[in-house]
């Protein structure tokens, strides 16, 4: 307790000193508030990303609150009074949290792993302090803004937290030490210009699009955050919006953080009638080099190909239905790659790369549930991975060489939180059973495959021949479609010429159901006091789905002068017959029956508490 105190002490005193930021949140409770309010006819269209600027944020609470079109009932009005008040009421508030999380796990291993069933424990203690706010500088600027200091205990996030939730702070690398505890500033930024129809925003933030609030396929409000600017047209039957992000490259295997990775998103919608609407949507990634062609409001397809299509584009579709007030039936396509070939001859075991997410959303009226969702996700196997070579697409691949395609930022998942070839059924309900308390339960069953399982003999080989550290095999983003070659690269056929959604062995199956609750205390001279209670239990089938099948380095061979392989006591005449020979199958297999040997089950339970205060 004195080390957790020094700790309070010492964030407070770094808090001084610090710089300030701007940041406005796309997962700041207003976006559920607003989404509300659109889907029941009180407000219209919102823009298509968010967040939103301070134009956009008065006009949907003013509107509420004035009741211009005499639907919105009076708790609506005074929902909107109350956050007209929190987020215009002053241009600075401080704040400051405290929390702890704590994960017990029961793990039964396979009794061919060779290992004992255990109970594992892991926690972590938390704090942030720092001051936010938004503010009108001018007639058509304005600003949001959020500086902080995080702390917490050396945990890794995925030891107390369940699978397929990002963190909620951005600051996760370059810790300070202080005591027990790693400490980051946490700075976002961003500056609006405009009105509520037409503005642009340049800053540092986290950027959201779709109807699943935290569950986008395209760009996620859970993501990391990234340098951006957008720009927005929203009219009376259509909109326009598109953003350049700056984010981060790792290398191929997720590691070693890099700049010069740059992406790029625009979507238009159509207003087709008042419950219809559809969105088409491109997004492409590059880099090293930055190409200012991207930026035009032209079809990235058709940009693209004027350099050698040598980024990596996606499309995508978002269908939107509105059969009563309050409730949307949306459908998200995101297309990645596509045999269209393949489609018209209807050979449905092809290269399709898609990720799907449909499902319902219904906000009530006058009711204390708050919101209820429910939707099924897919993600296709290779869905957000693509390979990178090592230089000037020369075909030669290494596992240190920077990926600037993958659909990654710093190595987290720009879209979905799934891995590829993944699938989930989600469900979540928020509840408002008295004045100032949110209960929230929501449940998710989910299921994964590592697409390496399944690869056949020869593209084993492939990986057991490589060099050590040149390829990942465990079924992530980073698992890529792509061989090393001599001048060009090689097909995994697997990836490039099957479909090969679900169809390995062993799939991790992952049962979870959640509930909190958070207490607003009455708003006084002094500030808000904020108490929030979670517990989430999870049942794991198969854990250590996502890691590597195969590893390279572990079969001696060499290649001769003359053009021949030796492995062992044995010589091959070419590069096929060394992969099918008994010593390289051999350790296929091995390596094959290791993986399997150490998946196991597990059953977790999640706690968390935290108290926030606001001034």
């Amino acid at each position: 307790m004195k080390k957790f105190s020094a700790f309070l002490s010492l964030m407070v005193i770094f808090c001084f000193v610090a710089i300030s930021q701007v940041q406005v949140d796309p997962n700041d409770n207003f976006y559920i508030l607003a989404q509300g309010w659109e889907m029941r006819g009180i407000v219209s269209d919102l823009p298509q990303l968010r967040p939103y600027p301070l134009s956009v944020i008065r006009n949907v609470l003013s509107s509420i609150m004035e009741n211009e079109n005499g639907n919105a009932l009076d708790s609506d009005v005074e929902l909107a009074s109350e956050e007209y008040e929190r987020i215009f009421g002053s241009r600075l508030h401080a704040f400051a949290r405290v929390g702890a999380d704590g994960k017990i796990s029961g793990v039964d291993y396979d009794e061919n792993s060779g290992n004992e069933d255990e109970t594992k424990k892991a926690k972590n203690i938390r704090a942030e302090i720092g001051v936010r706010g938004d503010a009108d500088l001018f007639k058509l600027v304005s600003l949001g803004y959020s500086l902080s200091l995080y702390g917490e205990t050396r945990e890794s996030f995925g030891d107390y937290a369940p699978l397929f939730v990002n963190k909620d702070v951005d600051s996760i690398y370059d810790a300070s030490e202080i005591g027990p505890f790693n400490t980051y500033s946490n700075l976002n930024t961003n500056a609006q210009v405009g009105v509520d129809w037409l503005y642009s925003t340049v800053g540092i933030s986290r950027i959201g699009f779709g109807d699943f609030l935290g569950e986008g396929l395209a760009l996620n409000d859970m993501g990391y955050h990234s340098t951006n600017l957008t720009f927005n047209v929203t009219r009376d039957k259509w909109s326009f919006c598109t953003v350049l992000e700056s984010i981060g490259a790792t290398d191929n295997l997720g590691g070693n953080l890099s700049d010069n990775k740059f992406l790029v998103f625009h979507s238009v919608r159509f207003d087709i009638s008042k419950k219809f609407s559809l969105s088409y949507y491109e997004n492409i990634l590059f880099g090293p080099g930055f190409d200012l062609t991207y930026m035009f409001p032209a079809p990235l397809i058709a940009v693209q190909t004027i350099g050698g299509a040598a980024s990596n584009l996606q499309m995508g579709l978002l269908f939107d239905y509105r059969p009563i007030p309050g409730l949307l039936w949306s459908t998200d396509l995101f297309i990645d790659d596509f045999a269209v070939n393949d489609i018209v001859k209807l050979d449905l075991d092809s290269k399709y790369r898609f990720a799907l997410q449909s499902g319902l959303i219904y906000y009530p009226s006058g009711s204390s549930v708050k919101k209820l969702s429910m939707n099924y996700t897919c993600v296709m196997p290779y869905v957000y991975s693509h390979w990178e070579y090592d230089a000037n697409d020369d075909g030669v691949m290494s596992g240190e060489a920077y990926n600037y395609q993958n659909y990654t930022n710093n190595g987290l998942q720009i879209g979905s939180t799934l891995y590829p070839n993944s699938d989930a059924v989600k469900f979540n309900a928020s509840f408002n059973p008295v004045k100032n308390l949110t209960v929230d339960l929501s449940t998710l069953f989910s299921r994964h495959a590592n697409s390496a399982e399944d690869f056949n003999d020869s593209d084993a080989a492939e990986y057991v021949l490589s060099k050590k550290g040149q390829y990942a095999t465990n079924g992530t983003a980073f698992m890529q479609q792509m061989f090393t070659g001599d001048g060009t690269g090689k097909h995994v056929n697997q990836a490039w010429n099957r479909l090969g959604f679900m169809t390995s062995d062993h799939k991790m199956y992952v049962c979870q159901a959640g509930l909190s609750a958070q207490y607003d205390f009455p708003k006084t001279k002094g500030g808000q006091f904020s108490i929030k209670l979670g517990y989430t239990f999870e049942y794991v089938r198969n854990a250590n789905v996502n890691t590597n099948v195969y590893e390279g380095g572990t079969v001696d061979w060499k290649e001769n002068e003359d053009g021949t392989y030796t492995v062992g006591d044995s010589t091959y005449s070419s590069w096929d017959e060394l992969k099918e020979s008994s010593e390289v199958q051999n350790a296929v297999a091995t390596q094959l029956q290791d993986w399997i040997d150490q998946l196991y089950d597990e059953v977790n339970h999640y706690f968390s508490v935290s108290v926030k205060y606001q001034y």
